[in-house]
């Protein structure tokens, strides 16, 4: 009898153990698939109740943040969220996340507007029209929090923020992003624009994206492979004060458009558009129409190569020294005989 209650016992010892181990294999997968969904980007939920901090798209931010919008001075995107039990949705809290989960939320202390997720927020494809429209919006901070990888749009997101003028630009990642039309957009208050980390290797449509931003003074844009840009038409129209924007290491190849994209540009005197290569319809019309330009830097690049007829030197006096249009066309667009000064491009 002895003999036989060991046996059963070793069996059921057997046993415990056999499933002791299986609930540690079950507990270690489901472990490693909370955590692989959690470091996955295209996942908003686990496998549990922990959800990821993702933002609604851009639209959409603007129009349920709308009630507070146009009193908003200072806009932070921090990595928590506090308790909130003071403040009510839709008057001064909103839940501003993609499921509609209170992952992320906003909230407002007078003029100031906090965008909170719990370790970080996750972007929308979508940043069009963001902020647009936050009349009163003086400064924007990002510090990382806001992870911009999955973005592929950025139009209009801060148009006639007319107060604007400083924005962390190099704590966003713009790697996948095609759309920056309008992006800084009658932006009418800001002075200086560092996008020197900024990938635009994607990026297809630069148009107007600094229109009418009338004060700006200077843009540092860096080394930037614009290669797949089909226009930059507008980008720097109407920019009247800005006399420092060193282009010499950009790269463009597929644009077809940079009408009016210097046009009424007062203040500068000179550019650097060695880099800028030229295809046959690609249409030049007003590109440098009212500028103070004097000097402009072009390679063989430029030299016949654009067949479209247009007017870049469009009262352009300082290069042209005149006002009428026989001098105005793009066959000077060239450094031999022309309006240019040869410069080989030593850019990346």
């Amino acid at each position: 009898m002895k003999a036989e209650e060991a046996v059963k016992i070793k069996k059921r010892l057997i046993l415990f153990v056999t499933l002791l181990v299986f609930a540690v294999m079950i507990s270690t997968q489901s472990a490693f698939a909370w955590f692989t969904a959690y470091t996955e980007t295209e996942l908003s939920v686990t496998s549990g109740s922990f959800a990821r901090p993702y933002l609604m798209a851009g639209e959409d931010f603007n129009r349920t943040t709308s009630p507070v919008k146009y009193g908003i001075e200072t806009a932070v995107f921090v990595d928590y969220i506090p308790e909130l039990d003071g403040y009510t949705y839709g008057v001064d809290k909103f839940d501003v996340s993609k499921q509609q989960d209170f992952t992320v939320i906003a909230w407002v202390d007078g003029t100031k507007m906090y965008i909170g997720g719990e370790g970080g927020i996750i972007a929308d494809a979508s940043l069009n029209d963001m902020f647009s429209y936050y009349t009163s919006l003086k400064s924007v901070t990002f510090d990382r929090v806001l992870d911009t990888t999955p973005s592929i749009s950025a139009r209009r997101m801060f148009l006639s923020c007319t107060s604007l003028t400083t924005v962390d630009l190099n704590h966003i990642t713009t790697g996948g992003i095609t759309n920056f039309q309008l992006m800084f957009g009658n932006c009418t208050a800001i002075r200086n624009v560092d996008i020197t980390s900024w990938d635009v290797g994607k990026a297809e449509d630069m148009s107007g994206m600094f229109l009418n931003c009338n004060y700006l003074m200077r843009a540092d844009v860096g080394v930037k492979d614009a290669q797949s840009v089909i226009t930059f038409e507008g980008m720097f129209k109407d920019c009247n004060r800005l006399n420092n924007v060193d282009l010499s290491s950009v790269r463009t190849r597929d644009a077809v458009s940079y009408a009016n994209m210097f046009s009424g540009c007062s203040f500068l005197r000179e550019l650097d558009l060695s880099g800028f290569q030229m295809r046959e319809d690609t249409t030049l019309s007003q590109m440098f129409a009212y500028s103070g330009l004097g000097t402009v830097y072009a390679s063989s690049n430029w030299s016949e190569v654009v067949k479209v007829d247009s007017l870049p030197f469009w009262y352009c006096a300082n290069l042209t020294n005149s006002t009428v249009s026989d001098y105005e066309g793009v066959d000077m667009a060239d450094f031999d005989g022309g309006y240019f000064t040869y410069k080989a491009y030593t850019g990346e």
